[in-house]
């Protein structure tokens, strides 16, 4: 592949990390399809780590703190979007003991946050549920939530 520009990868590299920080995976994958050959990426990756530009454990936990913040996903969400932008188990799991939250009472609030978004008080249950199931948080969370959404008054 032809380069675009004539800057470098590591130029390249610097001017995307400017704007936002990416996960060591996101921004070889931006290089290559940029054009950079895999001896250049390979290069420039290693200074980006030796100089600490990039840091996929401290990004990982800033994430995963955003994601909890926002009460938008379930927990299972949160790790499979998490590992989709190229985050290390490792990195994963220590974010999510360094958040130590309670699972279950954040997966309960979220539901309900998103039922009174979605759900009238009179919608059907059985859709309240698939929904809630569809966003992949567990069972206890959807059942507890769906029932106290449905009763309120």
């Amino acid at each position: 592949m032809k380069k675009q520009n004539n800057k470098t990868a590591l130029v390249y590299a610097v001017d995307l990390l400017a704007v936002r920080a990416y996960s060591e995976k996101q921004l070889a994958d931006k290089l290559k399809r940029r054009g950079y050959d895999e001896a250049e990426i390979a290069t420039a990756m290693e200074k980006l780590l030796n100089r600490r530009y990039i840091d996929d454990n401290d990004l990982c936990q800033r994430q995963y703190t955003a994601y909890i913040n926002e009460q938008k996903r379930s927990i299972k969400a949160i790790l499979y979007k998490l590992k989709e932008k190229g985050f290390s188990s490792a990195d994963i799991e220590n974010a999510q003991i360094k958040c130590d939250i309670d699972t279950d009472n954040y997966e309960y609030r979220t539901c309900m946050k998103l039922l009174a978004a979605h759900f009238r008080r009179t919608a059907d249950r059985q859709k309240c549920q698939a929904y809630l199931y569809r966003k992949g948080f567990n069972f206890s969370a959807i059942r507890n939530a769906v029932d106290d959404f449905l009763n309120e008054i």
